[in-house]
């Protein structure tokens, strides 16, 4: 009995053994099969835009997870000025990058100087890849020792130390490619085809409405960045949009960020 005992006892190890090496293989081919796939996701596009001459605006740059003595300074915001700015929709030819957009979208045709205070952002819409979600502030939540942004739960959160839309300056937007264990939804699980679009789409666009109008950004770049080197960059000299969200599905230890600059409004 001891011997068979014995060798019930190897075989169980021997098992254990395969199994657990099977795993680690498997755990090692998803990481490299992951890490290859983020190679696709950076992408860039050249956008025939206005120049804006507006003087530079101080912004800082603040930690994704700043610490509580942290002091954010919030500059003067800009707005387009008036409607002599803009130029209707239906004065586009029909093979004009912008000719889908809504017939009462106004496209800016002058430098962005002399703008008013904005509205915070509601909604956002990305209808290339069916995003279609309300967005809300998040706030800062003390964890002690330093302080944390809260997670967006099944929406787009925008982080309101960064400018509303059609501010001067760059507006942040998170929203989870997956929540497994919080369920707090997957608002941004499309937003990893977005390069893969740009490569032969260059009309993207992020339509973020506030109570008063919707604000369309053109998507220029994607860009893959370790979440260790992940700053909220507040300093632009045009109004811009960046949305981030956790890649790869499973492994989540880099961000993409999706830029895009303001066009026009509706």
């Amino acid at each position: 009995m001891k011997i068979i005992h014995s060798i019930l006892r190897y075989r169980i190890f021997e098992i254990i053994g395969f199994v657990c090496l099977i795993v680690s293989l498997f755990l090692m081919g998803l990481i490299l099969f992951k890490d290859e796939e983020l190679k696709d996701l950076n992408s860039q596009i050249e956008l025939i835009a206005p120049e804006s001459n507006v003087s530079e605006i101080a912004n800082d740059n603040i930690n994704l997870v700043p610490e509580t003595n942290n002091k954010i300074r919030k500059d003067p915001v800009n707005e387009i000025s008036d409607d002599n700015d803009l130029m209707d929709g239906e004065d586009f030819d029909e093979d004009n990058l912008y000719s889908k957009l809504p017939a009462n979208f106004k496209l800016y045709k002058k430098p962005f100087i002399n703008l008013p205070k904005t509205a915070i952002p509601i909604k956002i819409v990305i209808s290339e890849i069916g995003l279609n979600s309300k967005v809300s502030d998040l706030e800062i939540i003390d964890l002690g020792s330093s302080s944390s942004y809260e997670t967006p739960k099944n929406i787009v959160g925008h982080i309101p130390e960064s400018v509303n839309p059609g501010g001067i300056g760059k507006s942040w937007y998170f929203g989870h490619l997956e929540s497994f264990i919080r369920k707090e939804g997957n608002v941004f699980h499309m937003l990893p085809k977005i390069p893969g679009l740009l490569k032969h789409d260059p009309s993207l666009f992020v339509h973020i409405s506030t109570d008063k109008k919707t604000y369309v950004y053109q998507i220029y770049k994607t860009k893959v960045i370790p979440k260790e080197e992940l700053f909220l960059d507040l300093k632009s000299d045009t109004p811009e949009a960046v949305l981030v969200t956790c890649v790869p599905s499973l492994l989540y230890h880099s961000r993409l960020l999706v830029y895009s600059k303001l066009i026009g409004t509706y």
